[in-house]
């Protein structure tokens, strides 16, 4: 029996070994490798001078203004997108799993976006979204000049136009997460409750939602670490600009490291972000436990 034990356990080594050496190759010694860059000053040129200067690079990140606004425009994006995938593909998948005509229609149209890189839909609503634009010759074209501006460059819209588009690239992917967890409700539970007399609105929010609330708790986890980590809208579109409102920490640890030739400062701002994800994840699991309590 216990041969037989040892054996079952070896398998599975054998089978997680390639797993967990990729795992520590490609996740853990760069971890470990932008822990020990954040503390020192290098520039990034094999064969250059490291000059160890403690949390100086933590401390200077910290106290930087463009930093300080990346920070505000990160948690702005998260909060958005939070407040609007989730619900919103929500919605789009309980419309879908009634199977209406043609219902397969709009199921690979909401989910085509999700199919093209971050940086392919960047370009795409870029050029939608220049001086000269697709979006600004429409509104001249049925008369509302007025409202067409640059939506890229203007500091009161620049943001926002990066948050709407990096809502509108993420819908499709949540919604076919959702249409799969609304495949395992019985039906027989709706069923019941239209015996029972419950409208469609009741079914949503008393059967619907309560037996999702596992995969729905998923994908704001994964909301959240994704937006964290975006770097593709805003380096495609804005490249930060206009004049860095619409930076990212992701971006500023891109152009520090390897623009400025600031390699420990960007390391440390990779670290900051790496926090930033662990606190946000953890922070809004202990939440949602809370709230299944």
């Amino acid at each position: 029996m216990h041969l037989k034990t040892n054996v079952q356990k070896s398998k599975v080594l054998l089978f997680t070994f390639p797993a967990l050496v990729i795992y520590v190759l490609f996740l853990i010694i760069p971890m470990i490798g932008a822990i020990y860059f954040s503390v020192v000053n290098w520039n990034g040129i094999k064969g250059s001078p490291l000059e160890f200067v403690g949390l100086t690079n933590y401390l200077e990140v910290l106290k930087d203004e463009d930093f300080i606004i990346s920070l505000k425009n990160m948690f702005k994006m998260v909060f958005y997108s939070v407040l609007f995938h989730t619900p919103i593909a929500l919605l789009l998948a309980v419309a879908i799993n009634t199977k209406f005509k043609g219902y397969r229609f709009f199921k690979v149209v909401y989910f085509v976006p999700t199919i093209f890189p971050l940086t392919a839909i960047g370009l795409l609503w870029y050029f939608i979204f220049m001086p000269n634009g697709s979006l600004n010759k429409l509104l001249e074209f049925v008369g509302l000049e007025s409202i067409a501006r640059g939506w890229l460059v203007d500091p009161a819209t620049a943001m926002n136009t990066v948050i709407f588009v990096n809502i509108w690239a993420g819908i499709g992917y949540y919604m076919v997460i959702l249409l799969a967890g609304l495949t395992t409700i019985p039906h027989e539970i709706y069923e019941a409750a239209e015996i029972d007399g419950a409208s469609p609105v009741k079914k949503f929010f008393y059967i619907t939602v309560p037996m999702l609330k596992p995969i729905i708790s998923l994908c704001i986890l994964m909301d959240i670490i994704g937006t964290v980590k975006v770097f593709d809208l805003i380096f495609v579109m804005t490249e930060g600009g206009p004049n860095g409102l619409t930076n990212l920490p992701t971006t500023l640890m891109y152009y520090e490291a390897f623009r400025y030739d600031n390699y420990g400062v960007g390391s440390a701002i990779g670290i900051i972000i790496l926090i930033i994800a662990l606190v946000l994840t953890i922070g809004s699991e202990l939440l949602m436990n809370r709230k299944k309590e």
